[in-house]
């Protein structure tokens, strides 16, 4: 069986240092398949621990 996993973090006010702690858990992240963080703080620090994150990731499909 193939499971679908959602996570919603939007408009939680999200910073850097959230982002940077989030990116670190996507680095062993073997369930969650679409992650929604709109409408944070994230900087640019934290948008390049989640992209850096995810070049290792290849289970999650969908970020917004």
């Amino acid at each position: 069986p193939i499971f679908l996993f959602l996570g919603s973090l939007a408009e939680n006010q999200i910073s850097n240092k959230g982002a940077k702690a989030l990116a670190r858990s996507l680095l062993v992240n073997r369930s969650l398949m679409v992650l929604d963080l709109r409408s944070n703080s994230i900087g640019p620090t934290g948008a390049k621990a989640l992209a850096d994150a995810l070049k290792k990731n290849q289970i999650l499909l969908s970020l917004k």
